[in-house]
């Protein structure tokens, strides 16, 4: 029932925040969506059936409306799997629109594997937390409860295991299917491999909490289902955090960006402005920075709020109006995987006015350890485009230079590559950002201003 609440409140949000990506979904698959609604009808009808026909029906027949239940949802997942996959590795549907070749896409079957473990597992994690909380009783009501207690935890510790196995077969699939996977990994989305160690670390804290019940099942207790379903839900849902951070900066890879252009439409955004392509803008807007609030609100705010998710204040707070126009036009080539900005000269001062206006200058202040600030600077300037170590690194090239090398190549970063733009921070950030620089190249930090 939870599940068909929060269905609903999906669907809701994702027609507001994303009407062009469902409506190339309904397109695509319609008879695929007029599937899914059959057997979620018959999931629905079989869960009110089963629920108030507890005390009503039969042994038999409330087992054989059960039964219903789990065949309709199963079916229900391999159809979702099926559309959910596409967004990410749609393979061969980019070319030839076909509605079987874009279902079952390159990681449909270890996705479906995936996720047939992790229904199998939070199945076992319901019994484990509903019987964790059961009010004791006689000896037969311990017994049915250590009996329940016992094959919850097989099923939740099968299914972790046969999830982290699955995990090995989808990783390969997307290697094969997202011909750039090896650079996110490594960094190319920052928080992808943080979220990959935390998923590894749950799958990890999963399993090994699911052998307490399985040994001792009538020692099992509410603190350990506390615990397991913490661990479950960072398991699961960094799952999905990783499918969903490898995506960007797409809703549906290669087809359709986030902000609702289709890659097939930039040649045209390139050649007319993206104001032409602005849907919702203010016709009273007098000011650069009122044209910039706009574009922001189009081509920003899908994937950037001010100041929470994926925040723009803050990380603006470094930067001057000069900068922003600078790497504006830069923006595919910087982490995090952004689509190409194809504002005119115009349109990008537009977007800069009001980017630097609403940065958040008070986060402009460096912290007073000397470390602390130097990786802000680093953070600030070089981080949002390098990796010291993985993903386009730096430290080779930085090896063997002097701090005095170092401040030169501040001064000549477009002529060092094109697509760099070019370093404008005052004397205190470049003495920090230096410092930092310094000591990646293998160099002595300058410590004389402390």
């Amino acid at each position: 029932m939870f599940g068909a609440i929060t269905g609903v409140g999906i669907w809701t949000t994702a027609a507001l925040i994303s009407p062009q990506a469902i409506l190339a979904l309904i397109r695509a698959y319609v008879w695929g969506w007029a599937m899914e609604w059959v057997f979620f009808i018959v999931e629905i009808a079989a869960a009110l059936v089963y629920w108030y026909g507890w005390e009503r029906l039969d042994e038999r027949t409330h087992r054989t409306v059960g039964w219903i239940y789990f065949v309709a949802a199963y079916v229900s997942l391999v159809i979702i799997n099926g559309i959910v996959t596409f967004m990410l590795t749609p393979g061969g549907w980019l070319e030839n629109k076909e509605f079987w070749t874009g279902f079952f896409n390159p990681t449909y079957w270890p996705s479906l594997a995936l996720r047939s473990a992790a229904a199998a597992a939070q199945a076992g994690l319901f019994v484990l937390v509903t019987a964790a909380f059961l009010k004791r009783g006689d000896a037969r009501a311990e017994q049915a409860r250590a009996w329940a207690t016992r094959r919850g935890a097989a099923w939740a510790a099968a299914g972790v295991a046969a999830f982290a196995a699955a995990l090995f077969w989808y990783r390969g699939a997307l290697s094969g299917a997202i011909p750039d996977w090896a650079d996110l990994a490594a960094g190319a989305i920052p928080v992808l491999p943080r979220v990959v160690t935390l998923m590894w670390a749950g799958a990890a804290a999963t399993f090994l909490l699911a052998l307490w019940p399985l040994a001792a099942p009538r020692r099992w207790h509410p603190a350990g289902a506390v615990l397991l379903a913490a661990a479950a839900l960072v398991l699961f849902f960094g799952g999905e955090w990783v499918r969903e951070a490898a995506r960007k900066p797409f809703t549906i890879h290669g087809y359709l960006y986030t902000t609702g252009l289709r890659v097939d439409q930039e040649p045209e955004v390139a050649a007319a402005g993206v104001t032409a392509f602005t849907r919702w803008r203010d016709p009273a807007a007098a000011t650069p920075a009122e044209r910039g609030r706009d574009l922001y609100r189009a081509w920003c705010l899908p994937c950037h709020t001010r100041d929470g998710y994926n925040a723009m204040r803050p990380f603006l707070a470094h930067r001057t109006e000069a900068e922003i126009v600078d790497f504006l036009p830069r923006l595919q080539h910087m982490r995090a995987r952004m689509p190409a900005w194809h504002g005119d000269a115009a349109e990008t001062a537009d977007l800069a006015a009001f980017l630097a206006a609403d940065a958040d200058r008070g986060a402009a202040v460096f912290p007073a350890d000397r470390d602390a600030a130097a990786r802000l600077a680093w953070d600030a300037h070089c981080g949002t485009c390098h990796t010291l170590d993985a993903y386009r690194p730096l430290r080779p090239s930085l090896a063997g230079n002097t701090r005095e090398d170092l401040e030169a190549m501040l001064d000549m970063l477009p002529d060092l590559a094109a697509q760099m733009p070019a370093y404008g921070g005052d004397p205190v950030e470049r003495g920090h950002l230096l410092d930092f620089l310094t000591g990646a190249a293998g160099a002595v930090p300058d410590r004389s201003a402390e």
